[in-house]
């Protein structure tokens, strides 16, 4: 019988700039996640096959066969986005009458924290364990002026497995400066396995009435809209597939969550897998997600199973504050300051495994 278990490993490869630590934590129902310090990233999440139909695990996230792509990661596989996760727009925002410039790496915006963000850097580890769960904590410190951020920023990213199959991701920082802080897992979920082309037949449940408007860039513009009889409409279970012709590339909008600014964690999300039976669900402290239906996968590079990483292999549920908010100030703030740690908690709790 398969028990809770944490593995390590170091795997030194020309592709990296130093060694790489892969944790892989297991409970007893062999639900199995293994993470990186590279990026505090997620790099493989597997479930034995339902009903025990072969010995081969089932992957749920999209992975990389080549470790040159893991190095790179350009689609920001599993990684922990950061400082602040999506894009700012210009790269730049004016906070207490100082105008702030950072770097860019989307045109003239920045993505994900930019050139250099937190997904791009090797991360300090510790792992955890008690009688129901076992654990990673990873700790990054982020100097004064990283990406263009001011303030020392010192950041946790805990991922605790436990016995109830809930993954679960603890979120903190601390400054001693005002900053902006908004951190999120980047994850391309398939829970119907990596083996199969794409996400269009997995029932998407999304909580949420209304998404923020974007720019010809994708950057969020301060308005909202209604998802009411729209190709955005998850309110009730429906295929991811249903009405994607119905939107150029695909899905890439944040959702903003029917909770009233309340930031306990509730559930906002659901993932169904009609063939399996698999349910991934959603809970969170945060106010919307971003959902991202891997529009841009184009075939050129290989998964972990050896199929090419095609357009909408996967889907990314980004739980986080809203995008661009340091530019919108009607936006719920992603400032910390000294006396005001952030923290932020998404649970992703498996089902029918």
């Amino acid at each position: 019988m398969t028990q809770l278990s944490i593995v390590e490993k170091q795997l030194s490869d020309p592709a990296f700039s130093q060694t790489v630590n892969l944790i892989t934590l297991t409970n007893s129902c062999g639900l199995c996640v293994t993470l990186s310090s590279l990026g505090a990233s997620l790099w493989s999440m597997t479930v034995p096959e339902k009903n025990g139909m072969s010995e081969t695990p089932v992957d749920m996230v999209l992975n990389y066969q080549s470790l040159a792509d893991w190095a790179s990661n350009d689609n920001y596989f599993g990684i922990t986005a950061g400082r602040v996760a999506n894009r700012i727009g210009n790269s730049r925002y004016q906070h207490a009458e100082q105008q702030v410039v950072l770097a860019s790496n989307e045109g003239k915006n920045q993505l994900h924290g930019g050139p250099a963000g937190v997904s791009k850097v090797f991360w300090s580890h510790k792992t955890l364990q008690d009688s129901s769960s076992v654990a990673v904590k990873f700790s990054l410190h982020s100097g004064d002026g990283d990406q263009g951020f001011p303030g020392n920023v010192d950041m946790e990213v805990e991922y605790r497995l436990n016995e109830a199959n809930e993954l679960s991701l603890t979120y903190k920082a601390t400054t001693d400066k005002t900053t902006p802080i908004c951190l999120t897992n980047h994850a391309y979920w398939n829970i119907a396995g990596t083996t199969f082309d794409n996400t269009l037949d997995l029932e998407l449940t999304l909580d949420a009435d209304r998404i923020l408007t974007l720019d010809e860039e994708s950057v969020a513009t301060g308005e909202f809209l209604t998802v009411k009889e729209t190709a955005y409409d998850f309110t009730q279970p429906k295929a991811v597939g249903q009405d994607i012709g119905k939107i150029t590339h695909g899905y890439d909008n944040y959702f903003i969550f029917n909770r009233d600014n309340d930031q306990s964690l509730q559930p906002v999300a659901s993932l169904r897998d009609p063939k399996s039976g698999r349910v991934m669900e959603i809970l969170t402290t945060e106010l919307g997600l971003q959902f991202y239906s891997a529009n841009f996968l184009d075939g050129s590079l290989l998964g972990g199973q050896g199929k090419p990483l095609s357009q909408h292999m996967g889907v990314c549920l980004e739980t986080h504050g809203y995008p661009n908010a340091v530019n919108h100030p009607h936006f719920p703030s992603m400032f910390i300051e000294p006396n005001k740690p952030y923290r932020q908690t998404t649970v992703h709790r498996f089902l029918n495994l």
